[in-house]
Formats: C-alpha cells, sequence, structure tokens
C-alpha cells in the first residue's frame, strides 16, 4: 500500500504496556513532534517516556533526511502486545524465579505540516515493486570444527542460573573463520546483563587454554528476538529444577 508522505518509526519491543502506549500515542496525535515528546516527558498529565524516545528516532530521520523537527505532526500510530523481557532474580536458599518486564509492539506516524493540502500526485511515494523471495539458501555439511567448539561451550556455566550456555540456548550460531578463529554468535537474558565478560572469561578458559581447538574467538552478542525461558532445553529444565528454580 502506497502511504502519502508519512514517515513512520516502528519498534518491536518498547517498555511501556501496551494500555500506556495507546494512551500516549492519543494524547499526542496531531501535535507537532517538538510538543508531542515535550508533552510525554513533562506533562501536563501522564509521561511516557518509552514513546517518547521513538519520536526521537523519526526526528532524528528526519533530520538527516533535511527535514526539521518543527515540520512534522504526529498523525497516530498503533500499540500491540509484544513479548516481554525476562530476567532472573535469585533468592535466598538456593531459590530463584523469572522478572518478566511487558513490552509493546509500537508504530508511530508523522507527516510534515501542511503536506495533507497537496495534491496525491504530488505528495505521494512511488509503491515499492514486488520482488521475488529469496531463493532458499543452499545446504553446507556441518563444520566438525564448529561442533567440537559446541561441544566444548558445554563447560561454560552461567553463575546466575547454574546451566551451561548451550542448554540455556544463549549460544545461536557459531563459525569457524578460514583462519581457524571461531565465530560465536551468542544472547542472555537481557542486554543489560552484567555477566558479558565473564561469558568470555569462560569461553577463554574452554577454547584456548585447557584443550586449544581454535587459535582465538570472537563473540557477537545479538538481542533480537529477546531470549525466553521457553528457548532453554529439556536437559536445562531439568538442571535447572535440580537447583532450586520453579516454574519447568
Amino acid at each position: 500500500m502506497t502511504t502519502v508522505g508519512v514517515l513512520t518509526v516502528h519498534e518491536r519491543q518498547v517498555r511501556v504496556t501496551v494500555a500506556d502506549a495507546r494512551a500516549a500515542l492519543e494524547s499526542v496525535s496531531g501535535l507537532t513532534a517538538v510538543r508531542a515528546v515535550a508533552k510525554l516527558r513533562l506533562g501536563p498529565g501522564r509521561t511516557c517516556e518509552p514513546v517518547a524516545r521513538l519520536i526521537d528516532k523519526a526526528l532524528a530521520r528526519a533530520g538527516r533526511g533535511g527535514l526539521g523537527a518543527e515540520q512534522l505532526v504526529v498523525l497516530g500510530g498503533t500499540a500491540d502486545t509484544a513479548e516481554d523481557i525476562v530476567r532472573v532474580r535469585r533468592k535466598a536458599h538456593g531459590k530463584a524465579d523469572w522478572i518478566s518486564s511487558p513490552t509493546s509492539d509500537v508504530r508511530i506516524e508523522l507527516r510534515p505540516a501542511g503536506l495533507h493540502g497537496l495534491p496525491e500526485e504530488v505528495a505521494a511515494e512511488p509503491a515499492p515493486r514486488e520482488e521475488a523471495p529469496p531463493a532458499p539458501p543452499a545446504a553446507h555439511p556441518p563444520d566438525i570444527r564448529a561442533a567440537a567448539v559446541r561441544d566444548a561451550l558445554y563447560e561454560v556455566i552461567d553463575p546466575d542460573l547454574g546451566v551451561n550456555i548451550v542448554d540455556l540456548d544463549f549460544v545461536r550460531d557459531i563459525q569457524v573463520a578460514a583462519g581457524g578463529d571461531a565465530i560465536i554468535t551468542m544472547t542472555l537474558t537481557s542486554a543489560a546483563c552484567p555477566l558479558t565478560q565473564v561469558m568470555r572469561d569462560q569461553i577463554r578458559t574452554v577454547l584456548l587454554e585447557e584443550s586449544p581447538l581454535v587459535p582465538d574467538f570472537d563473540i557477537e552478542w545479538s538481542w533480537l528476538p529477546a531470549w525466553r525461558p521457553a528457548d532453554i532445553s529439556e536437559d536445562g529444565r531439568d538442571q535447572l529444577r535440580a537447583i532450586g528454580f520453579t516454574h519447568f
């Protein structure tokens, strides 16, 4: 569908409830983007910083295109339920559980002030061309070097959860470059987790020091899609139950 002169900003995991996001969008519909951000941050009425930051992103994009912030008007938007962000909380006596933070899939539409008065043939953007779907990737034989690295990573234990990072499904991909270095794509329970260096040190020990498998390695952190407890393997669930986690 062709959209006439509309700038859309979309984020799939905004840390705000759907009700608050929808109320925020309704409260600033029809305002200039500058006034909308000020209202969402300072009031009057209920504020909503996550939606304000999303409008900031739209303003930054518009600025790169030569459009000033004072020229944009908030048309409206949508907010739908998204996947919760999950973190671990460890309690006394070895017990632990999960903390869930609700998020929303938020889309905001803005338009340059006065553009609605232009004829559609002037304001309209060309419709995108239909493209054929990409061909499926060719199958490749398994890399035995990557498999060996993966096996070694079973020895790397998450200090908070007490389970190896493979069964937790923190390891998303392993590639071994032509020079022999391992490239490990990983995630954690959240992007704010303070254990990234701890993980790197453990991986260095099992890959380079105890039984050297590769000349060196690099970790590429990936936060989308967000990690979920449902990603844990059945073996990992058994290990979590054994050390006091509930709801598995």
